[in-house]
């Protein structure tokens, strides 16, 4: 037993910053297990783990002893597979999801395991907020996407949506029938808690964007997909990553130089939204001029979502777009 104990101390008390002499895996040993081992007999079992190829650490010395140079091992540990930067982060990752509260914390506590006692992650007073409804796990969708991506073959399959009787129905066609969808699929995106597939419909141009936990019936099709480089706008080789936008969903679209004034105390929301991708023109009063480039469908959403504290004022089609959609608002509240 004394080598699973010697194991177990490791694992729980040692990593990289804070290695063990061979006398305080003795004491480990005696004060959590009531076992009492020779100090020669944890040396043997400690150079066996290593040698057996265990993840255990040690720094190796030279002294002189009798004239001889003789080799010590010294400052013993467990090289965990995860260091606590490393899981640090993957905590960070639970906390920013949306899972529920009680689940994150147990989750926490199970990856604490994979360190030393001494790792602490420092959020015991940390609670995130759960998502009001999460979408549903589509795992045989997305098994379905994954295999047409790697043979890369079509798909088919009809997209859901919510009606009056809070029931999830098929989109229709204008003759009242489901449609069923058939397209080229290129990338599952994670993005805000669910998936997104982009990809191409067929006899369409360009990129489309599906929520994958909307879709059903998914079908691996024989038919091969349609070259990435043969869609309008990436002829050239370019990444479907470049023709994205994630913010609270996915926009897709050919990005463009889009410029609009806001008020100034939005400054930390831009920066938030665009980062580096922002690009300060002015700054007058309270108010400041910034160009951004991005597809013009999330430039217009998040116009909308800032209104009336921001104005686009380029591209002229996209002022037009966010006017019209303005003008529906006022129409739908009442214009005074």
């Amino acid at each position: 037993m004394s080598i699973m104990r010697i194991v177990q101390v490791l694992l729980r008390e040692s990593d990289r910053e804070h290695p063990l002499t061979q006398q305080e895996i003795l004491d480990f040993m005696e004060k959590k297990y009531g076992m009492t081992v020779n100090r020669k007999s944890i040396g043997r079992n400690l150079n066996r783990l290593k040698e057996a190829g265990l993840p255990v650490m040690c720094r190796e010395v030279t002294r002189v002893v009798n004239g001889k140079e003789t080799s010590l091992s010294l400052d013993w540990y467990w090289d965990h597979v995860l260091s606590q930067e490393e899981l640090k982060m993957l905590i960070d990752l639970l906390y920013f999801s949306h899972l529920p509260a009680q689940q994150i914390r147990q989750m926490a506590e199970k990856l604490k395991y994979l360190q030393s006692r001494t790792f602490s992650e420092g959020k015991e007073n940390v609670k995130n907020l759960p998502a009001p409804g999460r979408p549903s796990e589509p795992e045989e969708t997305l098994a379905v996407i994954s295999r047409a991506c790697s043979q890369k073959k079509k798909i088919s399959f009809y997209y859901d949506h919510y009606e009056a009787d809070g029931k999830r129905h098929h989109g229709r066609t204008l003759s009242g029938e489901d449609r069923l969808y058939r397209v080229s699929p290129y990338q599952i995106i994670a993005s805000d808690d669910r998936y997104f597939l982009l990809c191409n419909e067929e006899d369409r141009e360009g990129i489309s964007v599906f929520k994958v936990d909307m879709m059903a019936g998914a079908s691996l099709l024989e038919e091969p997909m349609r070259p990435q480089k043969s869609l309008e706008g990436m002829e050239q080789g370019e990444k479907i990553s470049d023709f994205l936008f994630a913010r609270h969903g996915v926009y897709t679209g050919q990005p463009v130089s889009c410029s609009f004034e806001a008020d100034w105390h939005l400054m930390s929301d831009i920066m938030d939204d665009f980062g580096k991708a922002a690009h300060l023109v002015s700054a007058r009063q309270n108010l400041v001029t910034v160009e951004v480039t991005l597809p013009p469908s999330a430039m217009k959403a998040w116009a909308l979502e800032h209104a009336p504290f921001v104005k686009v004022t380029a591209p002229s089609y996209l002022v037009k777009e966010v006017k019209e959609a303005a003008d529906e608002l006022c129409r739908l509240y009442g214009a005074p």
